[in-house]
């Protein structure tokens, strides 16, 4: 049984028992019931003020700019070369004859922002690009659900800058039939002002997983640019068109190959932000804590309070990782 087990500094039967008898709403007052023609669900909220909210993007396209290796047929022995002779911008390359179509061609995609387009560029990293968005483009996004695949999502976590503060939001479905509802909500009210999702591993998970919800669903794909089809199966390969879509997971593996064994998020938080969590809901448990919650909402309480803390951080810490690597 779940009362029985126990995961590093998890107990949960204690866990359990210190909050049985209790009501979700009462245990996070910061709720309210969204309504929707597909149903309701849970939200919950957070501002984060110690979050920073001044990033200097702007210094990341100066360093794009410096990188000669993102032009075609220059490699770490040319752009040495290319160095020694004191080019070291592609503004300044613009002044070789060789170079000059192609690097006065990038400048004025950087110049633009079009990410789009220079996201095509197999030496340009997603990371790279975030110079072409401002804060408020962004969105951090994190799922969490029944199964790895095409099961209910019952909780998504959100993260996003405002003015004096980064709000974190949390979506719950208390019963499984409310999935519809937080995807309508997500796909009407949502994802229309953002242009940038912030994930960790959301390029292998959480978007095609959504996808999957939503196709099953609805028909249709709401990361999909206007004029394509929509419809097309995941199979196609047809996941994402219409959001820039930076994935933490993959900027840590680079960043610190060296230094880092693991890349799980709570390794990263460990020994990149030097953010230690308590204690951790596993994955292995969120199915049998959902369903048990199902069963009896004031005995398995806890559970869920924990899933919902287990998500908090998940969105928590990834503006603060985006920032270590924007550094």
């Amino acid at each position: 049984m779940v009362e029985n087990l126990r995961f590093g500094d998890l107990d949960v039967k204690s866990l359990i028992n210190r909050f049985k008898g209790k009501r979700i709403e009462e245990l996070f007052p910061n709720n309210r019931t969204i309504k929707n023609s597909f149903g309701q669900f849970l939200e919950f909220v957070w501002s984060e003020p110690k979050i920073s909210e001044s990033l200097d993007l702007n210094s990341i396209q100066n360093d794009l700019q410096s990188r000669l290796r993102i032009v075609d047929n220059i490699g770490v022995k040319i752009e040495n070369r290319l160095h020694r002779r004191g080019i070291n911008s592609l503004k300044e390359l613009k002044w070789d004859k060789q170079y000059y179509g192609a690097a006065s061609h990038l400048l004025e995609l950087i110049n633009e922002k079009n990410y789009l387009l220079l996201g095509k560029n197999r030496s340009i990293y997603d990371l790279d690009l975030s110079f072409c968005f401002n804060l408020s483009d962004f969105l951090f996004l994190d799922i969490e659900t029944l199964g790895l695949y095409n099961e209910p999502i019952i909780l998504v976590g959100l993260g996003s800058y405002g003015e004096e503060s980064f709000k974190i939001q949390l979506l719950f479905a208390k019963n499984i039939d409310e999935e519809m509802a937080i995807l309508e909500y997500l796909r009407k009210v949502v994802f229309s002002k953002y242009r940038c999702f912030i994930t960790y591993n959301g390029k292998s998970f959480d978007i095609p997983f959504l996808v999957n919800r939503f196709l099953y669903f609805f028909e249709e794909n709401p990361f999909i640019s206007s004029g394509e089809d929509s419809s097309r199966e995941n199979s196609s390969g047809l996941i994402n068109t219409r959001f820039h879509h930076i994935d933490l997971l993959h900027c840590c593996r680079r960043k610190y190959k060296d230094r880092l064994l693991k890349f799980t998020l709570t390794n990263v938080e460990k020994h990149i932000l030097n953010m230690e969590r308590d204690c951790d809901l596993p994955g292995y448990l969120i199915f049998d804590a959902y369903r048990l919650y199902q069963e009896d909402r004031k005995q398995y309480v806890g559970l869920i309070k924990h899933l919902i803390e287990h998500n908090f951080f998940d969105v928590y810490s990834m503006p603060m990782i985006f920032e270590k690597l924007l550094i």
